[in-house]
């Protein structure tokens, strides 16, 4: 106060008269997620799957873990972006397959000519089945889109055959 006699003095108290501090192990940070605590467990998986990996893990975190009440477990990563292109290639696929069809149809003016060339598909999907299986991969994503050209060179070599099965009669 201005023109007080009394002066402030400052001065410093320590810490540990006020606190107890003890050292303990714990994350270096607090992450938060919608107000919620967040806490990351990361992991590499090689010589195997994702998918399968999740599925073993999700088994073994049942079997043995009792996640409390409030807390819950979350799979991410590439597992998450996983499960979404799944999710995608579920309706591209099909929705690619119907495409063929139809534009087989219209080039041939014919069902039954369209369903020919397209029974080329599942043989095609057998095949590159069994080479996954005898290579000992996984069914994966990459896999997938591999599967989509190997229909489209299927169909093409169908189409190809059809035309000049036609051509010669």
């Amino acid at each position: 106060v201005e023109g007080d006699s009394i002066t402030a003095t400052r001065s410093f108290v320590p810490l540990d008269e006020v606190a107890t501090i003890e050292g303990s192990e714990g994350p270096n940070q607090v992450s938060r997620e919608n107000g919620k605590r967040r806490l990351v467990v990361q992991a590499n998986v090689r010589d195997r799957d994702i998918a399968s990996f999740v599925e073993e893990a999700e088994a073994a975190i049942a079997a043995d873990v009792k996640i409390p009440p409030g807390q819950w477990l979350d799979w991410g990563g590439q597992f998450e972006q996983l499960e979404s292109a799944s999710r995608r290639l579920s309706i591209a696929v099909p929705v690619a397959l119907l495409l063929i069809f139809s534009l087989l149809y219209l080039n041939f003016h014919s069902f039954r000519s369209a369903a020919l060339i397209l029974l080329n598909v599942p043989l095609a999907a057998s095949g590159g089945i069994a080479a996954l299986w005898i290579r000992g991969m996984p069914l994966s994503i990459s896999a997938g889109v591999g599967f989509i050209a190997l229909f489209g060179i299927a169909v093409l070599n169908g189409l190809v055959l059809l035309t000049y099965i036609r051509q010669l009669r």
